[in-house]
């Protein structure tokens, strides 16, 4: 029993540290266009620590539902939108979302984002902990 405590409490204590492994920077959000319940969140996510670590997903009280989506170029020659089930972020990395790129898209918004208003969303993470950001809404 005592070494199902030891290893689960070097478990813990390294999921932890990967969390710390990672910073988040730039986060905002477009103000929603009036009349329409989605809208778009860019951040700047760097994993300083030596192993990748995977994003898997977003929550948001701010919204019904919200996901890490990617503009793509499809085959036809036109910009397509979907969904990113989850981004390995490799050691030493950044990934910036940004327009026209990866960003959370929000489904159902409960307000508008009005510039100047902030948005909390958590990003999850499947070997690390969650963590909280708090965006500014910003002009386009």
């Amino acid at each position: 029993m005592k070494q199902l405590v030891v290893c689960l409490a070097l478990l813990l204590s390294s999921i932890s540290a990967q969390a710390e492994q990672l910073s988040i920077d730039d986060a905002w959000v477009k103000p929603t266009i009036p009349g329409t319940e989605n809208g778009a969140g860019y951040v700047v996510i760097t994993n300083t620590s030596e192993t990748s670590i995977t994003l898997i997903g977003v929550t948001t009280e701010a919204a019904r539902a919200a996901e890490v989506h990617q503009h793509i170029m499809s085959e036809d020659g036109m910009m397509r939108m979907r969904r990113v089930p989850e981004l390995v972020i490799g050691p030493k990395e950044t990934v910036t979302f940004q327009p026209g790129g990866y960003h959370v898209m929000f489904f159902g918004v409960k307000f508008p984002f009005k510039v100047g208003d902030e948005v909390a969303f958590q990003l999850q993470f499947a070997d690390a902990d969650a963590l909280e950001v708090n965006a500014e809404v910003r002009p386009l």
